[in-house]
């Protein structure tokens, strides 16, 4: 089992942090597990030049390169975003905008992802699933939602949000599972 964790978070130890981590708890031991915190990255959203039409790849030599290998080498791929002015983060938006070259490519891999907000998280929610299914990935799942409630807020009064992220990281392995039992 094959999975890539991408952090989408500013915070590397907050609430979405929290919940991505509860979820990959959930796979086996055996699985590989890589974690990609992208505030530690150097990289841009998509540029003008539609070089990928042409090369097939994107061209802009950046740290998201690395990212792109691991996500065609991943069975499963889990997102974790904070809902940022009812949206993705802002470094989740640049990385989903630099896969556009990767058509096809992500096709029946695995899909989950972790939110926290205060609220109005729908449209955070609506992106992740446009992206998943965009690029025909299997959604696995409702994901998990934390509520913060405050500005700075910690996920202390929503005793459902780490619950429902172990949840999530449970239903991904089931659904791989099911996906690839008796392939391997």
């Amino acid at each position: 089992m094959k999975v890539l964790a991408i952090y989408g978070s500013p915070r590397k130890e907050g609430n979405t942090s929290l919940m991505l981590d509860a979820a990959i708890s959930e796979f086996p031991e055996t699985a590989e597990i890589h974690k990609v915190y992208l505030c530690d990255l150097n990289f841009s959203g998509c540029g003008p030049c539609r070089e990928c039409k042409v090369t097939g790849n994107c061209v802009i030599e950046d740290d998201m390169q690395q990212v792109f290998q691991k996500m065609l080498w991943a069975e499963i791929i889990v997102f974790g975003s904070p809902s940022q002015f009812s949206d993705v983060s802002v470094s989740i938006k640049q990385l989903m905008e630099r896969t556009w070259w990767m058509k096809g490519q992500l096709k029946n891999k695995i899909g989950g992802y972790v939110v926290s907000g205060r609220r109005y998280m729908e449209s955070t929610l609506n992106t992740l699933h446009a992206f998943m299914l965009r690029h025909r990935m299997i959604l696995g799942g409702s994901g998990a939602l934390g509520f913060t409630f405050t500005e700075m807020g910690s996920l202390d009064y929503d005793p459902l949000a780490i619950r429902d992220a172990h949840n999530t990281g449970r239903r991904l392995v089931e659904l791989y599972d099911f996906i690839y039992s008796g392939k391997k």
